[in-house]
């Protein structure tokens, strides 16, 4: 009997990769998709047993090709890249760079999901699983209009596949991801920041009573995803091994590194104001004032690693207090 076909795109990035390694161990054949099958993190799959193909998400011809006779498609798209290198177009076609990145990541998923489509026969009944988000726009009930790394992900999966390919719409899961884990080493001063007195303050928008899903994409993605492609289809869930508020989330970690840490609530000018790149704190000042009213989720009925552990589905999620605790937070500490 021939071993089941994952096509993982991304696969050289956090969330596919972590994809990719999970269902090789499960016993799939992988093919994981790349712009560049010579670079490190190709190689290093490809040495795992990973079939490395070259495919573009600008491409829809090469996306059909890399998904033939799929059993198993995972979805990733990335906001953020044509965000920042974007900027030059987005100034000659005098729109936002947000904007602009909007466009990129909807006409990529928009691509995959279309080659998926393509190939949807082939598919298991539960085959495609894309990693999305909430729709901040509809979920707010137009309070958020321009939340647009959120609404990219979501118009697309599952909102584009729902209208134009019920077929594959039937065969999807669509996973959210909490707030990465692996962010809090990189933020700039002005979000997270050692005072003088040696003390830390993060300061976002979310009012500090609101729960908030918190998520390792290197270490559980694969899990996760493994555990839903154990489920029936049609589901949507949150990825995430700690829900908490932001000052608990603090308190975790300041307790780890034997420091003292406070949260502070700032209002979205602030946030924006202090935040070097103006477009990047929009846009972030948006998704974390979104995560207080309606929540992080938009309001949804999200399943969760909980429920998936209740329907007897093995699903081992990081805690944040077990990522902190191997993680070497020098960088932060000695500011």
């Amino acid at each position: 009997m021939s071993k089941k076909l994952i096509v993982v795109v991304g696969a050289t990035g956090n969330q596919g990769g972590s994809v990719a390694r999970r269902f090789l161990a499960a016993g799939y054949r992988v093919r994981g998709l790349t712009r560049t099958t010579a670079s490190s993190a190709a190689t290093a799959l490809a040495s795992a047993g990973v079939e490395m193909v070259q495919a573009d998400l600008d491409d829809v011809q090469s996306l059909k090709e890399a998904f033939r006779g799929a059993n198993a498609i995972f979805s990733v798209t990335n906001y953020w890249e044509p965000f920042f290198s974007g900027r030059a177009e987005a100034q000659e076609m005098d729109i936002s760079c947000r904007e602009y990145a909007y466009d990129i990541e909807f006409l990529q998923g928009k691509n995959i999901a279309d080659a998926a489509a393509a190939t949807v026969d082939t598919l298991d009944e539960n085959g495609f699983f894309a990693s999305t988000l909430s729709h901040a726009d509809k979920c707010s009930d137009g309070k958020f209009e321009e939340l647009y790394h959120f609404d990219a992900k979501a118009d697309i999966f599952p909102g584009y596949v729902n209208k134009k390919y019920p077929s594959l719409a039937a065969k999807m899961s669509c996973i959210h991801t909490g707030y990465f884990f692996t962010s809090y080493n990189i933020l700039p001063d002005s979000y997270f920041k050692k005072n003088p007195d040696g003390t830390f303050t993060m300061a976002f928008t979310t009012i500090p009573v609101k729960p908030v899903p918190h998520f390792d994409p290197v270490g559980d993605m694969g899990v996760f995803t493994y555990a839903v492609s154990q489920m029936p289809p049609g589901k949507a869930y949150m990825a995430a091994g700690t829900t908490c508020t932001w000052p608990e989330f603090l308190e975790t970690w300041a307790k780890i590194n034997g420091v003292k840490a406070n949260y502070k609530q700032v209002s979205p000018e602030e946030m924006i104001e202090s935040t070097e790149d103006r477009e990047t704190g929009i846009e972030v000042a948006a998704m974390y004032s979104y995560a207080s009213d309606p929540g992080y989720d938009g309001g949804m009925n999200l399943l969760t690693a909980i429920d998936l552990q209740k329907a007897g589905i093995d699903c081992p999620m990081t805690t944040w207090e077990d990522w902190a605790k191997k993680h070497d937070w020098s960088s932060v500490l000695n500011k």
